[in-house]
């Protein structure tokens, strides 16, 4: 995950024309992803159909929200508009930070085009015409494993996972996936952190704890080191291929899951991309990021990939500044990306992610998945998000993944 010198050519190039469109950028820190958004923006220019090093008709300038909090996405937002007199805002944001996001873009009339991983399924009792998003929804695989691992293992399905996790929407998710499979019941561990170290946990006790339970199969929601902790522990206890075990989209990204590939793990797991497809729109982009960046694809270089995609259809209004326009065009535009259809308003109703159920097996020289079925999503406004929402007692306000 290096790539380190996209940075600063990407962030601060200076434009060649009049009237460059700028964009200000909410940045959050992120220690698992610590160059999140020089592949995400690269992503963007690739979709856009523009070379990172060379184009010169947009200009990002980023602001630094240390957790992703909404005061601090709403000072930055006030600084890039009155300081950087940018034309838009857009950033890596938690859709719990948007009621102190959207009353701004509006007071401004500023149009936001927003990135996320999708831990939470999006709720708004006010969207606006202000806001749209690139999301991976995240909360649509989780959905998927709930349902297919209740009619797949039966009951019980044991779940592990820190307090991290537990503050977002993925294991309520879930839970609503095998309520609406065949049922069961659920045997829920939550793991706290050391008091030492808030990053460091400690999955073992947990395992031992899980098993005593006789579940049939069990979930691990887990990201980045812990993720990997959890594997080898696992591994450690025995249990590898002695009880089923599903983990989240994220604990199973190559860049993470090749550290632990030697010890033999098998587990299942749900994706609503695939960067081995053969669709051209893919191979397009795999090729193309990987002829500039040096390395494969990954989630956040997809997300921008597919902004990229729609700025592009839109760039002759984006270059009269017509942002109105640009706003009405956003609520019904729908590209075709890597992984199939993709939009960007939730009140016009999310394309629905194609998600893959699969199994996935490692060895010292491979990581081999295999699909074993087709997941089935859920559109944005369902009324059982409800319930989804009021199961999550934390609620983190930092994006997914930036601790």
């Amino acid at each position: 995950m290096g790539f380190r010198f996209f940075l600063k050519p990407i962030f601060e190039q200076k434009s060649t024309m009049t009237s460059p469109i700028k964009i200000g950028f909410l940045q959050p820190y992120s220690s698992l992803y610590p160059y999140y958004a020089e592949h995400l923006l690269t992503g963007f220019f690739l979709g856009f159909d523009r070379d990172p090093f060379r184009q010169n008709d947009i200009q990002f300038i980023p602001y630094f929200t240390e957790s992703g909090s909404g005061t601090k996405c709403a000072e930055g937002i006030k600084k890039l508009i009155h300081i950087d007199k940018v034309d838009m805002i857009s950033g890596l944001i938690s859709y719990a930070a948007l009621p102190e996001i959207l009353p701004l873009l509006e007071s401004y009339n500023k149009l936001g085009f927003f990135f996320d991983m999708g831990e939470n399924i999006p709720h708004f009792d006010y969207l606006g015409d202000h806001a749209f998003f690139s999301s991976n929804q995240l909360w649509q695989s989780e959905f998927a494993l709930g349902k297919w691992a209740s009619k797949q293992f039966g009951s019980p399905i044991g779940m592990i996972m820190p307090m991290y996790e537990a503050g977002y929407h993925l294991h309520s998710s879930f839970n609503q996936g095998v309520s609406m499979g065949s049922g069961g019941n659920i045997l829920l561990k939550v793991i706290d952190s050391t008091k030492m170290n808030p990053h460091l946990v400690l999955p073992a006790p947990a395992i031992a704890e899980m098993k005593t339970g006789n579940p049939s199969v069990v979930h691990a929601l887990f990201s980045g080191p812990s993720g990997l902790q959890f594997l080898n522990d696992w591994h450690q206890a025995g249990l590898n291929k002695e009880i089923p075990l599903i983990v989240n989209e994220n604990m199973v990204y190559d860049e993470w899951l090749s550290d632990v590939r030697h010890l033999g793990l098998e587990l299942f797991t749900a994706s609503t991309y695939d960067p081995r497809n053969e669709s051209k729109e893919n191979k397009r982009f795999v090729q193309k990021f990987r002829a500039i960046a040096g390395q494969d694809t990954n989630m956040y270089a997809l997300l921008g990939y597919e902004g990229g995609l729609v700025f592009k259809e839109l760039f002759s209004f984006l270059q009269k500044k017509d942002f109105d326009k640009v706003k009405s065009l956003l609520k019904t535009e729908k590209v075709r990306g890597p992984r199939g259809e993709r939009n960007f308003y939730p009140e016009s109703g999310f394309s629905i992610p194609e998600i893959d159920v699969l199994k996935v097996k490692t060895s010292n020289t491979s990581i081999d998945r295999l699909v074993v079925e087709s997941g089935k999503g859920l559109l944005y406004n369902e009324s059982i998000f409800k319930d989804i929402r009021e199961a999550t007692p934390s609620g983190w306000k930092n994006p997914y993944m930036c601790i």
